[in-house]
């Protein structure tokens, strides 16, 4: 017997909202996986002539709360160009806040919203991205996620559909010392799945091989906490130093002009511990893999954090550190020295 169609609606609704679905996640889980992609560009946009190139891409997603999480995934390919070389490199970062809306007890339907970076001809082309997915539960901690994306990316003025599956599998919550940091009353020690935002400014101190001058710059970063102590943090930093030497060569091998001035971003993805000292500080340390950039040649490597935070309330707090990143292909380390606020955000328990 068929169903009238505002009854229909009424029946999608409540399943849609029912409070017995399963599909939603522990704050302080993780969620790790990966996932085959295929996008669909216009090439004259892309500037590069595969038209539905492949990748293969990897995930992260931190749980904040039943239905919110944050993750960071990248993605990699390779598409054929016009110029020299005629294979590169066709790379995708983004970084997307998602809500999970309970459709079973074994799936739900995701809907997402972040910042992606895609790399090919033209790099620095960062534009909004949009997400809806299906997310099912295979067995116990193992799930298949299917998605479709959507990035707009003004620089280049590219569109980017992409759709990809890929297995899914979840770690936690890791609860660690929770109880007792509580029962001490140490400020700066939070619930599994809270949120630390905030802003820095940094001193650089850049190797002699980039000719650039060591300067300012400005950050933000935003991490989760897994335990009480263990956090989950990305960062990203941005400046523009003077070249030091002119018409001596940069990190291409190529001279630079006097008096010119280059973009320096890095991008850091790190673990980091907290170790509590007293009822309104702590100590950290942090170890994670970094990308920086200079005059829009990217290098990889890793990042090293030594710092402390102190709580001027339980949701406020000052934070300083040192960090080192060691870019693995020219075999050099930067250093930075930083200061700003952080402000805790519990969605969680």
């Amino acid at each position: 017997m068929r169903l009238p169609g505002a009854v229909a609606s009424i029946c999608v609704c409540s399943v849609l909202l029912s409070p017995r679905a399963a599909q939603s996640q522990a704050p302080g889980s993780i969620e790790v996986g990966t996932y085959g992609q295929v996008t669909i560009v216009d090439p004259a946009q892309a500037r590069f002539e595969s038209r539905t190139p492949l990748s293969l891409g990897v995930r992260g997603r931190m749980n904040l709360h039943r239905n919110i999480g944050v993750e960071l995934e990248a993605s990699t390919g390779t598409v054929d160009g016009a110029g020299d070389p005629l294979r590169r490199r066709y790379n995708q970062l983004v970084a997307r806040g998602t809500w999970t809306i309970p459709v079973s007890d074994y799936s739900g339907l995701m809907l997402g919203a972040g910042l992606a970076r895609s790399d090919y001809e033209v790099t620095y082309n960062f534009g909004p991205n949009l997400l809806i997915g299906i997310r099912t539960l295979i067995q116990g901690r193992y799930a298949l996620r299917s998605d479709l994306i959507f990035n707009k990316l003004p620089t280049s003025g590219a569109t980017e559909f992409g759709l990809r599956t890929g297995l899914q599998i979840v770690a936690g919550p890791f609860d660690g010392p929770t109880s007792s940091d509580r029962q001490r009353g140490n400020l700066t020690m939070q619930e599994p799945g809270s949120i630390e935002g905030g802003l820095f400014g940094q001193q650089w101190r850049l190797h002699p091989r980039w000719n650039l001058h060591s300067g300012r710059a400005i950050g933000t970063r935003i991490g989760t906490f897994v335990t009480s102590r263990s956090e989950l943090e990305v960062e990203a930093t941005y400046g523009r130093q003077t070249v030091a030497r002119g018409n001596q060569p940069g990190s291409t091998g190529n001279p630079l002009p006097a008096g010119a001035t280059f973009r320096v971003t890095t991008f850091a993805a790190r673990y980091t511990y907290n170790h509590p000292v007293g009822s309104r500080y702590a100590v950290l340390a942090g170890i994670g893999p970094s990308r920086t950039s200079f005059e829009y040649i990217d290098h990889w490597g890793g990042s090293l954090l030594g710092g402390a935070r102190m709580a001027l309330t339980r949701d406020v707090h000052l934070r300083g550190d040192l960090v080192a990143n060691y870019q693995a292909g020219p075999r050099v380390i930067d250093t930075g020295l930083r200061l700003g606020l952080s402000t805790v955000l519990r969605l969680g328990r």
